[in-house]
């Protein structure tokens, strides 16, 4: 048995890279048809929720600037009727704006202190994704994953090669992945997978940093080194908790939109700090550089790596 495995490692390290290369780029080919095919909802920019059968639907989250933002809908106030129907579920709200079109009138009839409000909403698109932008840059994540599956199939039995497909598995991810809109299984598939690429980018990019270029006595493989590495990736957990909870049943209403807001931006603060954390170790690598072809590889780098930062 020892023997059979050790014959098949090689196959596994070389088959691994290319079977998850193939899966993701289909996938992300997949994400992209469906981009291109979903032309968007209307939408009146509110969260209805109630907390449970025979209790009235409220405002719980308003998203500022919307339409119902600017027609004067607040945050708890009571909805009774919906085009002369009344409203029972927000189940009943999702069907009416399913039923619409963009541009449509809708007559909200709420009530706000004791008193019964009419409110007139023309109905928005929902915020779809910009079309060119996002093919532009899943090619550049698909060109990404490819550079990485062949440098791990030219050099499988390096540990570090392995590091860094796995940075373009993540680099790709963050590129080629967003929901359409649809807000399906699929679509909140393609969500998570943008979202768990984007919390394991900066510190698999930092640990990156601290492995290559190989340095004599490197401080990653010390005792210190081995000790204090993995806390780099206990953020990225941190914040991939902080969203599950968010969108778990028990927290409703604005306070999960709060929530994901402070996720998303401790996200981007977290990987502004690791590249330019990675970007200092680079430049200080670059310094005691003896070798020619060495320093001019990671020159390159170095200038990728302020351009992206920037």
């Amino acid at each position: 048995h020892a023997a059979a495995a050790r014959q098949l490692r090689p196959l596994f390290q070389v088959a691994l890279p290319v079977v998850l290369a193939v899966v993701l780029v289909c996938l992300a080919v997949l994400n992209m048809a469906l981009v291109k095919t979903w032309p968007g909802e209307p939408e009146d920019g509110v969260l209805w929720q109630s907390t449970g059968p025979g209790t009235p639907v409220v405002a719980a989250a308003i998203a500022v600037g919307s339409v119902a933002h600017l027609a004067g809908i607040h945050e708890k106030d009571q909805l009774l009727t919906l085009n002369g129907h009344e409203v029972l579920d927000p189940k009943d709200v999702e069907k009416a704006l399913h039923s619409s079109t963009v541009g449509q009138r809708l007559t909200y009839v709420v009530t706000r202190n004791s008193a019964e409000v009419p409110i007139t909403i023309e109905l928005e698109p929902m915020p779809t994704v910009r079309h060119g932008l996002y093919y532009s840059l899943a090619l550049v994540g698909v060109l990404s994953i490819i550079v990485g599956s062949s440098v791990r199939l030219r050099r499988p039995n390096d540990p570090a090669t392995l590091h860094f497909f796995w940075l373009t598995v993540a680099f790709f991810g963050v590129l080629a992945f967003t929901p359409s809109g649809r807000y399906d299984r699929l679509d909140y598939f393609f969500d998570w997978a943008d979202a768990v690429a984007r919390f394991v980018l900066p510190p698999l990019f930092l640990h990156f940093a601290f492995v290559f270029p190989d340095r004599p006595s490197p401080w990653a493989k010390s005792d210190a080194g081995r000790a204090v590495i993995p806390a780099f990736y206990l953020p990225a957990l941190l914040l991939v908790g902080g969203r599950i909870v968010a969108f778990a049943d028990g927290l409703r209403g604005s306070h999960s939109s709060v929530l994901l807001q402070r996720i998303e931006t401790a996200s981007l603060i977290y990987l502004a700090l690791c590249l330019l954390g990675g970007l200092a170790l680079m430049l200080r690598a670059l310094s005691r550089l003896r070798s020619v072809t060495a320093r001019r590889q990671l020159r390159w780098i170095v200038w990728g790596l302020s351009v992206g930062a920037l």
